[in-house]
C-alpha cells in the first residue's frame, strides 16, 4: 500500500501559523503591556481571515 503524502499547502499553512503564535507568545512575555494590542491585532486579523477564506 502507497502512503498518502500530506498536503504540501497544509503543511505550509500549519508551520505559518505556528511561527506566527510563537512569534506573539514571545512578543506578550517579553512586553507584557502589548498584551491588548496584540489581542486587537489577532482578532482583526481573523476578521480579515474569515473574510477572506484563507
Amino acid at each position: 500500500m502507497q502512503q498518502q503524502q500530506p498536503n504540501p499547502d497544509h503543511m505550509t499553512r500549519v508551520v505559518v501559523a505556528l511561527i506566527g503564535v510563537a512569534m506573539v507568545g514571545f512578543i506578550a512575555v517579553t512586553y507584557p503591556a502589548l498584551i491588548p494590542a496584540l489581542t486587537v491585532a489577532l482578532a482583526a486579523f481573523m476578521a480579515l481571515a474569515l473574510l477572506l477564506k484563507l
